[in-house]
């Protein structure tokens, strides 16, 4: 069971298995990546609004994923909902040992512009700490970068969104395939899909 790997505190939240099946979203694309050296160029989202939903992951499109390390497994998943805020946060197995991944996918919803918010505080601290990769297409701004520790992450924000999708070896210390972030990228523009209102 995922929830025994504590993976991005699902453990701690108590985590829930869902029965249902991933469905991969349609007409999902990847964006194209390029280096950043600064501060992102954001746009505003007029008119756009996020809000919760049941099963994220069962949302998401995982087959680029799904065609890099193997089959996608069943999601598990907890969400808070708080006044006008909600967080939800699931993962997903895809592939097994030796090669496969642990997906695990964080949605922060709240006030109009709190995804901005977010997005600009955490990306400083994750450029002071190492290089980011801007990613064009995806949400208002959206970065990449990859850490030893915890893999390749994708994080992206919109109106009152901030998203972050990680892929973890579920072998320590494994090396991960290089297209992953084309693969994290198409889930991302698909639980952006899931979560507009």
């Amino acid at each position: 069971m995922l929830c025994g790997l504590g993976i991005a505190g699902l453990a701690a939240a108590g985590c829930t298995a869902t029965a249902d099946a991933p469905s991969p979203a349609a007409g999902a694309t990847s964006p194209a990546s390029a280096s950043h050296p600064s501060s992102p160029a954001t746009r505003p989202s007029p008119a756009v609004s996020y809000r919760p939903v049941n099963a994220l992951c069962t949302r998401l499109d995982l087959r680029t994923v799904a065609d890099l390390v193997g089959q996608v497994g069943a999601p598990q998943g907890r969400s808070r909902t708080s006044g006008n805020s909600a967080n939800l946060a699931c993962a997903v197995t895809v592939g097994r040992l030796p090669d496969g991944v642990v997906v695990t996918v964080r949605a922060d919803i709240g006030a109009p512009d709190s995804g901005r918010l977010m997005y600009e505080g955490l990306r400083q601290a994750q450029e002071a700490s190492g290089p980011v990769t801007e990613l064009t297409g995806l949400g208002a701004a959206a970065y990449t970068y990859t850490d030893k520790a915890t893999g390749v992450t994708v994080v992206t924000y919109d109106a009152n969104l901030y998203l972050t999708l990680t892929a973890t070896p579920l072998r320590l210390g494994a090396d991960l395939p290089g297209d992953l972030t084309a693969g994290l990228s198409a889930a991302a523009a698909s639980a952006l899909t899931a979560l507009r209102a």
